[in-house]
């Protein structure tokens, strides 16, 4: 398969997975169908305008404007479903936990992609690994930031999360193998990828984070 084919399929991917997230986010936050159809949008593609403009090129959601439809498609359809959860039944609950624990898998599921689909545009601009991680980390985490930004709370990357550090070294790691060690794209993508989701699921399921304010040191 051509490279850019892949990465195409898997920004569609992304999308999705990022688009739910920010519905989700949407649905707690009691807004309206057109609140929760901007954060599914700016969840899905904040992160890649940012990368785009710090690459100093149009934003390719404005160029190509498919992951908007399908980030608004997708919005609407949840909220179709979710406007049927009426919290006044057992089933409804059940509902409401499977929703979120669906929100934390997509949301990892989209920052494992996002992150490797920055990293692929430093790669693209012939630039060092490092730079390539913070690209990586700008996708992966930028619309996220935006998300919780339009709701009023501090970003999750900003506060306790290694949400932000493991889109760093991913992004780092996959610039090394095709760069440095010239590795096949596509295999790697999908090895880092699939370590980068197993890694951020552990995160979410053991409830590690890095050290806050909140933690003071014992006297």
């Amino acid at each position: 398969m051509d490279f850019e084919l892949f990465l195409i399929i898997c920004n569609y991917i992304g999308t999705i997975a990022f688009a739910v997230s920010g519905a989700v986010k949407g649905f707690r936050k009691k807004l309206d169908i057109f609140g929760i159809s901007l954060l599914s949008l700016m969840t899905a593609v904040g992160g890649g305008i940012i990368r785009d403009i710090m690459a100093n090129r149009i934003p390719t959601a404005l160029t190509d404007p498919s992951a908007i439809y399908l980030s608004v498609v997708v919005a609407i359809l949840l909220y179709l479903c979710a406007i049927h959860i009426r919290q006044d039944t057992p089933l409804d609950k059940r509902a409401l936990i499977l929703l979120a624990q669906t929100n934390l898998i997509f949301d990892a599921i989209g920052l494992a992609i996002f992150a490797l689909i920055g990293a692929s545009t430093g790669i693209e601009l012939q630039l060092n690994a490092v730079t390539t991680g913070i690209l990586a980390t700008l996708t992966g985490v930028g619309g996220g930031i935006v998300r919780d930004l339009l709701v009023n709370e501090t970003p999750i990357v900003l506060r306790e999360d290694v949400y932000a550090v493991l889109a760093l070294f991913s992004g780092m790691i996959y610039h090394i193998c095709v760069v440095n060690w010239q590795l096949p794209q596509i295999p790697t993508f999908i090895t880092i990828f699939i370590i980068s989701l197993i890694i951020r699921l552990l995160v979410i399921k053991y409830k590690i984070n890095l050290p806050n304010m909140d933690r003071k040191p014992k006297a």
